[in-house]
């Protein structure tokens, strides 16, 4: 190798030796910038500033690339002990969570966590088999000085799955988690939507600014569930397939629409049935969810253009709970779907964003791209407390929320 090709390898090397440094260098400046904005945070939390430093961190979470997870674990736990003293039950509990799951040791400084109530009776994750579950933090019993109630407990529980299980044998020896999945998904009653166009949007330039501009889109042909899934239905999924995060609203009664259930709980519905049954369901997207409520005429809602009123549609707090699916005779869609106006919202498939429609596809759109931070999920339809109940509609929610006016639909794709 002569003079001139090795002062051009050393020149290459010092080049790459750089760039690494450089990269390295941007990385160490992004973590600390948050770093610094996490001390400032803190000392705004010590000056009790909850309420106004909630927005700030949840904008901060949004923008936080996924290789800092040790800081975004850290800026969730803050977020939940603000929530905490906003006694926001709801929000400190999923923070704190999110938090642990990113986070060995979820301690964060200024914070003493052994006197968040809420904190201490939260959910904290661990590793089974390379699996996250969550168990629950509580006191524990002290141990009785004397074996025998215990040996007794465990008699009793012995017997007691012995014949569980034996109840359950005389069922169906074998397919008794297949059987059920099959009765949940022949429970379920679907409309056809058949293929072609329709506007999709605010025609009538009364929405806000992401129910715009108005588009075209076209279809093909798939079936919607004519009801929202009844409680009765997820409580028989909850029994043969129970899991460890949140637990879904017991109320009202078995033909009321189950509430309280996060987005990606219903994932794992919809990925049973279809493993279970060979049907292929799941949560309808923004276009299927509008087309199957307006229909091609562009109607204002889902039933015409009348305004709604007490006792036709659940909504506005007119009885200020869910009702029974379908009982609702005046909120009928334009194919016959039930309750797409008023009841409960309903989960979509898509993420959220608000400029969507500006470059949504023709054909069958299914939303933004999946990418790290994408954590808003559409919401379509009204609710028992909503007045905006226009079918063009759009909301959004962080997607491992639940709430009590938040329900199911589902599509079915043959």
């Amino acid at each position: 190798m002569n003079v001139r090709s090795k002062n051009l390898m050393k020149t290459i090397a010092i080049i790459l030796v750089l760039l690494v440094f450089q990269s390295g260098m941007e990385l160490n400046s992004a973590g600390s910038s948050y770093e610094r904005k996490l001390i400032l945070l803190i000392e705004r939390y010590k000056q009790k500033i909850y309420r106004e430093i909630v927005p700030e961190i949840e904008r901060i979470l949004g923008e936080i690339g996924e290789e800092n997870s040790k800081i975004r674990g850290e800026f969730f736990i803050l977020l939940g002990a603000a929530y905490e003293k906003l006694k926001n039950k709801d929000g400190a509990v999923e923070n704190y969570l999110l938090g642990d799951m990113l986070l060995d040791q979820p301690v964060l400084e200024g914070i003493d966590f052994s006197r968040m109530e809420i904190y201490q009776s939260t959910f904290h994750g661990k590793i089974i088999n390379g699996r996250r579950v969550f168990e629950k933090v509580g006191k524990r019993k002290r141990k009785k000085k004397f074996p025998y109630f215990a040996i007794l407990g465990a008699v009793v529980i012995a017997v007691t799955v012995f014949l569980l299980m034996k109840k359950k044998t005389k069922k169906d020896p074998e397919n008794f988690e297949k059987d059920e999945a099959i009765g949940i998904f022949n429970s379920m009653e679907w409309v056809e939507i058949p293929a072609g166009e329709f506007l999709m949007g605010d025609n009538c330039g009364t929405g806000e600014a992401d129910e715009s501009p108005v588009h075209k889109v076209y279809l093909d042909s798939y079936k919607i569930s004519k009801y929202e899934v009844t409680l009765e239905q997820w409580g028989r999924f909850r029994h043969v397939k129970p899991h460890e995060w949140s637990d879904y609203f017991k109320g009202e009664g078995n033909n009321h629409p189950v509430t309280q259930v996060r987005h990606f709980e219903v994932v794992i519905f919809c990925n049973w049935i279809r493993e279970m049954t060979g049907k292929n369901v799941m949560l309808p997207t923004e276009a299927q969810w509008e087309k199957a409520a307006r229909g091609t005429d562009q109607r204002i809602y889902p039933w015409g253009n009348n305004q709604p009123e007490c006792g036709q549609i659940n909504y506005n707090n007119c009885i200020g709970i869910t009702s029974p699916v379908g009982s609702n005779s005046g909120d009928i869609s334009y194919y016959g779907v039930m309750d797409m106006g008023g009841n409960v919202t309903e989960w979509i498939r898509d993420i959220y964003e608000a400029d969507y429609y500006s470059v949504s596809p023709y054909m069958n759109p299914s939303g933004p791209e999946e990418s790290y931070g994408s954590i808003y999920k559409v919401l379509r339809g009204g609710d028992f407390q909503s007045g905006d109940i226009r079918a063009s509609d759009r909301a959004s929610q962080y997607q491992s929320r639940y709430r009590d006016y938040i329900g199911i639909r589902l599509v079915l794709i043959e």
